[in-house]
């Protein structure tokens, strides 16, 4: 898995930053998002339904994206 390190270049014409986004091979880890074990539970509830099209062949492909 890999983390997005997204930093700011200037300014689009309607004001909104623009970002940069740079993909590192770092393990996302949930020990270093700060969240109560109760978030961890409560963030995996909600993505279990995800579950099995997440694991299905093929999809590693989209890791290439």
């Amino acid at each position: 898995m890999r983390n997005a390190d997204i930093s700011q270049e200037g300014a689009s014409s309607k004001g909104k930053p623009n970002r940069k986004v740079q993909a590192t091979a770092v393990p996302l880890l949930v020990s270093n998002l700060d969240w109560s074990a109760e978030e961890v539970k409560e963030t995996r509830a909600r993505l279990a339904s995800l579950e099995e099209d997440w694991d299905a062949p093929g999809m590693e492909e989209y890791d290439h994206l």
